[in-house]
């Protein structure tokens, strides 16, 4: 009993020495974070989402100090954060960020306008639905959510098997391009007094095989592209939009409206 005593006293003893070295060494060895870094972190929105090009906020705040500059910036900052990161680093007028843009699903059909001919039972994922096959068209949202997994905001939702982006909390990180298996999502521009415009169709099939699978698809009629001052224009049997010709929103409008499958969209 006693050799048990003396080995556990022994023991507490070791233990305790051990812990006011590491404690002592801990404090010796530790290495002063710049208090920039924290200022910085204190600006950034924590979405943590890589749209500046690095892990996380902490990751660009730290970089941001190490080099001396912002890089690409915090694209869902915005100008008066950045132009805040530039002072505490010293840089003069920042950086200019580049036309904000927000996320679009190139695929508008909802339930009950795309052809599901077969019942899937599969896993419920987008990327596992695209090898199997779940939608008798090859080009359409599968509605699993992937993307809505990978949004760090929570900008998409789906509703009625159809996915729609909530362009204000959209910071245009690019996740959702990311995780599509489709390739359905694409960053456009904010048209600046008008919002986000697109057609969202993916499929560049002959308007037969398009009418098949899908009631909302594009079946390249061209009406939207002979309005007046239209920045509509036809590629690969499909309308697309020349954002740089948009300038006024009557001719993104009124393509919109001519639309006989209503395939375009504004978003909200």
């Amino acid at each position: 009993m006693k050799e048990i005593i003396v080995a556990c006293i022994t023991l507490g003893i070791t233990g305790f020495a051990f812990a006011l070295i590491l404690a002592f060494l801990s404090r010796k060895l530790k290495v002063e974070e710049d208090p920039r870094i924290t200022q910085i972190i204190s600006l950034l929105p924590a979405a943590n989402c890589g749209a500046c090009g690095f892990a996380g906020c902490r990751g660009f705040a730290q970089a941001v100090i190490n080099e001396g500059k912002i890089f690409s910036g915090c694209i869902p900052g915005g100008h008066e954060i950045n132009e805040k990161i530039a002072k505490i680093i010293g840089v003069k007028g920042g950086i200019t960020l580049k036309q904000k843009t927000a996320a679009t699903c190139r695929c508008g059909a909802q339930l009950g306008e795309k052809k599901e001919s077969s019942v899937y039972s599969g896993p419920f994922t987008c990327q596992a639905a695209h090898i199997t096959g779940s939608l008798d068209c090859a080009y359409g949202c599968l509605s699993y959510g992937d993307c809505i997994k990978a949004c760090p905001t929570g900008a998409i939702t789906l509703k009625s098997k159809k996915i729609y982006v909530e362009v204000k909390k959209c910071i245009a990180c690019g996740k959702c391009v990311e995780v599509c298996p489709r390739k359905l999502f694409e960053l456009v521009p904010i048209l600046s007094n008008i919002g986000v415009y697109n057609v969202c169709c993916n499929n560049n099939e002959k308007l037969n095989n398009i009418k098949k699978v899908c009631s909302r698809g594009c079946i390249a009629c061209g009406l939207c592209t002979r309005v007046n001052d239209s920045p509509y224009y036809l590629k690969d049997n499909l309308s697309r939009i020349d954002f740089t010709k948009a300038k006024e929103e009557t001719p993104l409008r009124e393509g919109k409206e001519k639309c006989p499958t209503r395939c375009i969209f504004k978003l909200e």
